[in-house]
C-alpha cells in the first residue's frame, strides 16, 4: 500500500511514523485509514524494538478535521445503528489502543501544535517529549463533540480526573510548560533538537 499522509521508515531498528499532511498535518478520513493499515499490517509485520511518532514540518498536527468527521458521522447514521459506534470511528480506536498497547518503547516528539486528535494519538506513547513552545489542547467541545479516540481515558490516568475535566470540558488551549506540569510530556527541549533527543531516548531504552 502506498502512504500519502504517513511516512514510515525503519532506522536501526526504530520505526518512525511520521504525520505528512504539513504544515498542519491535519488528521483527515484518509490519514485514519493509512493509521489503520500501518497498525493493522505493517508494524506487525516489521522487527522494530522501539517507535517514534512526529509530524513532518513544524507541527505535530493541528489534530482531525472535524467539518470532515461530523459530516462522515451523520452520513453513517443513515446506515448504520444509532445504537453503534461507526465502524470507521471502531477501526480508528483499535488503531490507538494498538499503540498504547505495543510492548516496546513508544515516543511522541510533539512541536508546534497538537490538539484534539493528535493529543490523543501522543497520549498513546509510554513517554512524550515537546519543544518548547508547543500549544496542546483538547478543542473538541467548541465544536460539539468529544475526545473520541479515548483520551478522556488516557488523560485522567496522566493527569487525574479533576484536571482531565478542566482541560476536555474547558477546551482550552495549554501551554509546552503546562503539559510538563502537569504530566503530559515528560520532558521540554529545543525545537532543532526534538527529532534528534527522542532517537537518543529509544537507543538508550532499547540497549537497556
Amino acid at each position: 500500500m502506498i502512504l500519502k499522509t504517513i511516512d514510515w521508515k525503519i532506522e536501526n531498528s526504530i520505526g518512525h511514523l511520521v504525520l505528512n499532511q504539513p504544515p498542519a498535518n491535519t488528521m483527515t478520513g484518509l490519514f485514519f485509514e493509512e493509521l489503520s493499515e500501518v497498525t493493522g499490517s505493517i508494524i506487525p509485520g516489521s522487527s522494530i524494538r522501539a517507535l517514534l511518532i512526529y509530524g513532518k514540518g513544524r507541527h505535530f498536527s493541528s489534530g482531525a478535521d472535524h467539518f470532515d468527521l461530523r459530516t462522515r458521522i451523520i452520513e453513517r447514521l443513515k446506515y448504520e445503528s444509532r445504537e453503534e459506534i461507526p465502524a470507521f470511528m471502531k477501526r480508528t480506536m483499535d488503531s490507538f489502543v494498538f499503540l498504547y498497547k505495543l510492548p516496546i518503547p513508544t515516543i511522541a516528539a510533539i512541536r508546534g501544535t497538537c490538539l484534539g486528535s493528535a493529543l490523543e494519538l501522543a497520549l498513546t506513547c509510554k513517554y512524550r517529549i515537546c519543544a518548547e513552545g508547543t500549544v496542546f489542547g483538547f478543542p473538541e467541545t467548541s465544536f460539539g463533540l468529544m475526545p473520541g479516540c479515548g483520551g478522556t481515558v488516557r488523560l485522567p490516568a496522566v493527569t487525574g480526573l479533576r484536571k482531565a475535566i478542566e482541560l476536555i470540558i474547558g477546551g482550552k488551549n495549554f501551554s509546552a510548560e503546562d503539559a510538563l506540569k502537569c504530566g503530559i510530556v515528560h520532558r521540554m527541549v529545543q525545537k532543532r533538537a526534538l527529532v534528534d533527543e527522542t532517537i537518543r531516548l529509544a537507543e538508550t531504552l532499547i540497549n537497556r
